[in-house]
């Protein structure tokens, strides 16, 4: 969410530099020139009425707002209930133009998909052919798996594993040093 967030923020800062240029350079400057040709060209037949409008950041917006409508309709259709009734290959390509992509060098055909989709499957079938009886999920792995020990097992922290032998060292109805004695 944040990554879209940082990006529509970037995308704003990018909308207000158009924006400005449509409006400061370019639109001033398209008058300018229109003016000069109404006053200056002896060609009667360009003479007129004109409103200039540069339309960069309405281009920009509608791009856009396409994108977003595609992605949209790509979300909606991957249901397997509707899939069937969308043009994917269609799809992707003109998502590919809304990004100002060449379709022809990011996507790929029909059996150019068919290779790559069997590469991708080899990619994926010996994570899941590793240890199909291992319920932890964690692909063999032991770090962070399992029981934590309880009492009275081995290796649980509280059993009196080594304390035995230094309570025999000390002797029998001795205080250890570290307490006092008592009152």
């Amino acid at each position: 969410m944040w990554v879209v967030l940082l990006m529509g923020a970037a995308q704003g800062g990018v909308k207000n530099v158009i924006k400005n240029v449509d409006d400061y350079l370019l639109r001033p400057l398209g008058e300018g020139l229109f003016r000069f040709n109404m006053q200056f060209d002896f060609d009667p037949n360009i003479k007129g009425d004109l409103e200039v409008k540069a339309r960069g950041t309405e281009s920009l917006m509608a791009n856009e707002v396409r994108s977003q409508r595609l992605m949209q309709f790509m979300q909606i259709s991957s249901s397997p209930a509707l899939a069937p009734f969308a043009k994917f290959q269609y799809i992707i390509r003109e998502i590919a133009k809304s990004l100002e992509l060449d379709p022809d060098k990011v996507t790929n055909n029909m059996d150019e998909a068919a290779i790559q989709a069997e590469l991708m499957k080899g990619f994926q079938q010996p994570a899941a052919e590793a240890n199909p009886m291992d319920p932890t999920g964690a692909g063999g792995g032991n770090i962070g798996t399992g029981q934590v020990p309880t009492p009275q097992e081995q290796g649980f922290s509280g059993n009196d594993q080594g304390q035995g032998a230094s309570q025999e060292a000390q002797g029998a109805g001795e205080q250890p040093a570290a307490m006092g004695p008592v009152q």
